[in-house]
């Protein structure tokens, strides 16, 4: 990291005074512009190349934990960590397209359509079974919610009162 800003700067500042202020040996600057990458450096550049492989045979759906399912799957690819993976992915600037889920709407799409007509008026009581059918568009977040708007149609159905 030093040398690479050293090796940056070293056309508007001597060498030797940017190492002796960054602590670091001129001897091994000099010594690191012969040396090729690190191993470190060389795994991390393969995972980055095996993420982006994914990332693309994914069509972009994939984020961290199922690419990182993958590349431990695979022997071809570097395998690697999900932490290491989303920090691949953030270097590299990708991102799982992710879905949104189906929210229910009731807008209509044409506005010259009207809503059926209002007969109960809120009366859900009849004078006889199958008189008056009921239903509710909303819809329900839980188990309990589920049980109670199902009672209730089938009470409304009935010719009960709903509680």
């Amino acid at each position: 990291m030093k040398y690479a800003w050293i090796q940056e700067h070293s056309d508007s500042f001597p060498v030797v005074a940017m190492c002796r202020v960054l602590q670091v040996s001129p001897s091994g600057y000099y010594d690191s512009m012969s040396r090729g990458p690190s191993k470190r450096t060389q795994r991390h550049e393969r995972i980055r190349q095996s993420v982006q492989q994914v990332h693309t045979e994914s069509y972009g759906i994939y984020g961290s934990v199922k690419i990182t399912e993958q590349l431990q799957n695979r022997e071809e690819l570097e395998s690697a960590c999900r932490n290491t993976v989303a920090t691949a992915m953030r270097e590299l600037g990708i991102k799982s397209r992710v879905s949104k889920s189906f929210t229910p709407t009731t807008t209509m799409a044409d506005p010259s359509k009207r809503p059926a007509e209002n007969k109960l008026d809120r009366n859900f009581i009849a004078e006889a079974p199958n008189r008056k059918w009921v239903t509710d568009i909303s819809v329900p977040q839980k188990r309990r919610e589920r049980w109670e708007l199902a009672s209730r149609n089938r009470l409304a159905g009935a010719g009960c009162k709903p509680p």
